[in-house]
This record gives C-alpha cells, sequence and structure tokens, in this order.
C-alpha cells in the first residue's frame, strides 16, 4: 500500500511540474519572439567592404582592418600604436571567408605573403542597428563597424 502511495505521488508531481514547464516554455517563446532583433542578412552583399575594430590599451592602442575581397578574400591590416614611443607597427594578413546568411568565418593564413602555422581565426555575425552594418565577433562580443559609418569629429 505505502508503495501505491509513493508511485502515485511521484506520478502526480511530474504531471504537475510539466505542465508548469510547458507554461514557462510558451511565455519564453512570447518573450523571444517580441525581442527578437535578428534580420536575415542575404541580400547584403559584403564584397568590397571595410570594416574597422579599434581597441584601447593602457600602454597601446590597436586599429584592426578587414577588407573583403572579391572571390572570398579578405586583408586584415592590424595597426598598434605604441603609446610611450609613439610608433606605429602593422601587420598585413591574408586570407579567405566563408559566409552562410549571417554566419561569417574568417581564416587569415597569411602574414605578408608569407604562410603562418596558426592562422587568424574569427567568427562573426552580420548584424543591423538603425540601418548601420556591423559584424559582431561570437566569442567575445566585439564589434567592427562599416567603415563608412565612422565620422571624424572635428
Amino acid at each position: 500500500m505505502k508503495k501505491a502511495v509513493f508511485l502515485l505521488s511521484i506520478l502526480s508531481s511530474v504531471c504537475f511540474y510539466s505542465q508548469n514547464f510547458g507554461a514557462i516554455n510558451e511565455i519564453l517563446e512570447k518573450i523571444e519572439n517580441k525581442h527578437k532583433k535578428m534580420t536575415d542578412a542575404s541580400d547584403y552583399v559584403v564584397n568590397n567592404k571595410k570594416f574597422v575594430l579599434i581597441e584601447e590599451f593602457p600602454d597601446h592602442s590597436e586599429r584592426h582592418i578587414l577588407e573583403f575581397g572579391a572571390d572570398d578574400k579578405i586583408t586584415l591590416i592590424e595597426l598598434i600604436d605604441d603609446k610611450a614611443s609613439g610608433q606605429t607597427y602593422s601587420n598585413i594578413f591574408s586570407g579567405d571567408f566563408i559566409r552562410k546568411k549571417n554566419a561569417i568565418s574568417i581564416r587569415a593564413n597569411y602574414l605578408e605573403g608569407k604562410q603562418i602555422v596558426t592562422p587568424i581565426v574569427y567568427s562573426l555575425y552580420l548584424m543591423n542597428a538603425n540601418n548601420m552594418w556591423y559584424l559582431k565577433d561570437i566569442n567575445n562580443s566585439k564589434r567592427w563597424i562599416e567603415n563608412n559609418r565612422l565620422i571624424k569629429k572635428k
């Protein structure tokens, strides 16, 4: 008798919790659909476009310029400004990219024409906000802004 009551209580609690879980899932789906801001960028052409990432550090600043060329080729220019000496150092990487809808995978495996052992790899997602296109790095959420959107302040 005790086993039957115990089994009945477990079954009723499982049914009760599964009903609550289903309701919670429905509420979460409604919230996600309401606030979903991802747009399909299949018709946006990245060829012959430049995107820029600027990072500031205590001892130096870095500017990364990513240029998409024709035939799925990329050029990645890395400019490093040393704040102590005032000198600028540059690295020019080249490679290729693969695009599937909004996702873009970049592999830069040549440094100034010579193949490197460990290529630079980025997984980026093409996004749009207020008619401004940018690439968001999936791994660290850094944003590469389209070059023609950068405005110098006078």
